[in-house]
């Protein structure tokens, strides 16, 4: 198969990628040398694995997040630039503490709080009821060279340190949603029940009992309504709700 073959099989940008990695060529070549052939075996079982909506972040064990390359493999959530706005925000509101204890409640690849690491001074702990979680983590902490304190448990059970600061982008997806591209994904790092809000409440429980003095959530675009009265009810009154990249709510900062 030749190279201008190849890319009318596929999203161009993606069908660029897919032979950047099989050909270790760069794009610059691909463009050069459409005439290029190549044993288009490898190429072809992963164009179909991908009209299977199979993630390509599994495919190469590799994500993007904030402006870096991330280990992943199944068994772990993938990144989403939709968690961006999350490192912005826990960014801005980090100014007006100094070195704070950071708990990450849900690592996943640890995307979270590895970036944060590479940008502030705090202490970072972060856990996960998935050991897989840890283990993909554990080696991203290592190809980034930060320090994070991992747990393998549930919330912050277990955890006996003092901390200041509580991040998370949860499972909030409601149980009843069906979504095609999902379907290779871990479901403990996506479904919730309580229309997909309940371990978000338990995470702002959590943070009440241990006294901490922020709360940075990620949560679902139509979640919003059902956080509000929550707060209300709980008599939390300082709290606000940020936007992603495509304007939708995203989640939300409670201040304690």
């Amino acid at each position: 198969m030749k190279i201008k073959e190849a890319i009318k099989l596929g999203n161009r940008s993606e069908v660029e990628y897919i032979l950047e990695k099989i050909l270790n060529k760069d794009k610059i070549f691909l463009h050069l040398n459409p005439e290029y052939e190549f044993d288009e075996n490898q190429f072809l079982k992963i164009i179909e694995l991908r009209k299977k909506e199979y993630p390509l972040e599994y495919i190469f064990n590799e994500a993007y997040f904030y402006g870096d390359t991330f280990y992943i493999k199944e068994g772990v959530l993938v990144p989403r630039d939709d968690t961006e706005p999350l490192i912005d925000i826990v960014l801005k509101e980090i100014k007006d503490f100094k070195n704070p204890t950071i708990a990450e409640i849900g690592m996943g690849s640890g995307i979270i709080s590895i970036t944060l690491a590479k940008r502030i001074k705090a202490k970072f702990i972060a856990t996960d009821i998935n050991p897989l979680a840890l283990e993909v983590t554990s080696k991203n902490i290592k190809n980034h060279n930060v320090d994070i304190n991992l747990y393998l448990t549930n919330l912050l059970d277990n955890v006996n340190e003092n901390i200041d600061i509580i991040i998370s982008n949860p499972p909030y997806v409601e149980e009843e949603w069906v979504y095609e591209a999902l379907k290779y994904e871990p479901k403990e790092a996506l479904f919730a029940k309580d229309n997909g809000t309940y371990l978000l409440k338990e995470i702002v429980k959590e943070g009440i009992k241990r006294e901490v003095k922020m709360i940075i959530c990620e949560m679902g675009h139509n979640q919003k309504k059902l956080m509000t009265k929550f707060f209300d009810e709980n008599g939390i009154k300082n709290f606000y709700f940020y936007k992603d990249l495509s304007g939708n709510d995203r989640g939300f900062v409670v201040k304690l």
